[in-house]
This record gives C-alpha cells, sequence and structure tokens, in this order.
C-alpha cells in the first residue's frame, strides 16, 4: 500500500479535476485556497440537499493535497504524514516545522459537512500564512 506521500501526485492531478467539474480554476497560488473555498461550498450544498456523503472524504483529501501543494509551492516543504499522535489514525496531519501542524483534511471535511463558518481561507490564512513561517 502507498504511503501519503506516494499518493500525492494522484490527489492532486484529482483536486484539479474537481475544479475543472466545478469550472472553478486551481492555479497554485495562495489566493487559490479560495477557490477550493469555493468548490467546498458547492460540494456541501450538495451534501445539505442531498445528504449523500458517498465520495466526501476523497474530496476532502484530494483537496487537502491541494492545499499542501500551495503551501510547498509557495511557502515551505513540510511533511505530511497519515496519522497523528494527539489526533489519530487517518487524520492527515501536515507539519510546518517548529511546532506548527496543520490539518487541512480535517478542515475539507468540516467545510463540507458543518457549512460557512468552517470557512477555510480564514484557517488557511490565520495557521499559515498570519504564522511568518520561514522557508
Amino acid at each position: 500500500m502507498k504511503n501519503i506521500n506516494e499518493l500525492k501526485k494522484e490527489l492532486i492531478s484529482l483536486s484539479l479535476k474537481i475544479g475543472d467539474y466545478y469550472g472553478i480554476n486551481l492555479d497554485f497560488s495562495i489566493e487559490s485556497i479560495n477557490n477550493v473555498e469555493a468548490i467546498l461550498s458547492k460540494v456541501a450544498n450538495k451534501y445539505e440537499n442531498d445528504k449523500n456523503n458517498e465520495g466526501i472524504q476523497g474530496i476532502a483529501l484530494e483537496l487537502a493535497a491541494y492545499i499542501i501543494s500551495v503551501i510547498e509551492k509557495n511557502i515551505i516543504i513540510g511533511e505530511w504524514e497519515r496519522d497523528s499522535k494527539e489526533f489519530g489514525e487517518d487524520t492527515f496531519p501536515y507539519n510546518l516545522g517548529s511546532g506548527n501542524i496543520i490539518f487541512p483534511y480535517i478542515w475539507c471535511q468540516k467545510r463540507i459537512y458543518d457549512g460557512s463558518g468552517e470557512d477555510i481561507w480564514s484557517k488557511f490564512k490565520a495557521l499559515v500564512l498570519d504564522k511568518n513561517i520561514k522557508t
């Protein structure tokens, strides 16, 4: 079985297809995290209407891989793991270094299931951009 880093390229490719499906551009810029928010909003609306959660875990993981790729392209290379010592299996933490660990997979899940109060851009800004992480 492949580890998460071996799957990352495939997951990112799938995230771009999700963007294409919704007509939303994902160009690996920091600003494109707003586009991830727009995609998650559409997925959340669909879930709210039909309560069908089929494929949602995959979408959340694919978009988490995209968020990580934006961080790696524009800010810093960190370490993506499958499990967290604190939060358990399949939480997919991303360690930015200096004790900064983020959970973009959980962000995406919460945005879909819990609505707009779980805005991805706000989390990204507060936990990545405003942390003054140095490359």
